[in-house]
């Protein structure tokens, strides 16, 4: 008798556990949890709440776009509904697409400025300190391994009449010894992989070292870097300046 007491109240307990977890699942909708949305993280923007959270059917979120980015349209929040949260407008690398090239391998736009008329430091960040002050954010002489990203910046600058020769420092050289190039913040650069951005006879310089500083200009006819001076007026060069997004 005892046993059979012990195995009905076993299968009272069991029936009891069923009931009180199918009330459990009950409390939880299925339909709610698959109408909440992900947030992701978008480029050149953030959105409020924050990429990695999900928001409920019916909620919001809304995108505002890095400094210095641009938003491509004018719908900045998304809307959750039956679990797809929608569109918004895209935030864009770059203040514009006509003036500014922008450089993917290291997220940077580049643009050309023109002379200062007055001399200046040929490598490091001094030569952009006024495109500094204008947009209020730090810019640096442009460098980067996309070589043709710095000569596509000189080319709209050449277009657009940027300045008055047409000729714009980059942040590259080899101050310190001839044909060791290097970009301004020290790092050194393989000749092999600059030398097709030279034209036939660049570079060209004595073995001391004479022309320290590369420019993006026409020579030879052709749109390329060069081996320059670091001259004063009256040939002042202009910049590729660089914005670090």
């Amino acid at each position: 008798m005892a046993m059979g007491y012990c195995s009905v109240v076993v299968v009272f307990i069991i029936i009891d556990l069923i009931l009180k977890s199918e009330a459990c699942m009950r409390t939880i909708p299925v339909t709610d949890i698959l109408q909440t949305c992900l947030v992701r993280s978008t480029p050149f923007g953030t959105f409020s709440p924050a990429a990695g959270n999900r928001i409920p059917d019916g909620g919001t979120a809304t995108l505002t776009c890095n400094p210095f980015t641009r938003l491509d349209g004018t719908v900045t929040t998304a809307t959750c509904l039956g679990g797809v949260l929608s569109s918004t407008s895209l935030c864009l690398p770059c203040p514009d697409d006509t003036t500014w090239v922008f450089d993917r391998t290291t997220n940077r736009c580049f643009k050309a400025f023109p002379e200062r008329g007055r001399p200046y430091t040929c490598f490091g960040a001094e030569p952009c300190s006024e495109v500094t002050a204008a947009l209020g954010t730090p810019t640096t002489l442009a460098y980067t391994f996309n070589f043709q990203a710095l000569l596509d910046a000189a080319a709209i600058g050449i277009s657009d009449g940027v300045g008055v020769n047409l000729a714009y420092l980059v942040g590259i050289g080899d101050p310190i010894t001839n044909d060791d190039y290097m970009f301004n913040d020290g790092t050194h650069i393989p000749l092999a992989s600059i030398t097709p951005y030279f034209v036939n006879g660049i570079p060209g310089d004595s073995p001391a070292n004479i022309v320290k500083f590369l420019s993006a200009r026409f020579i030879s006819g052709q749109l390329a870097l060069d081996d320059d001076f670091c001259s004063p007026a009256p040939f002042d060069f202009g910049a590729i300046c660089q914005l670090q997004l």
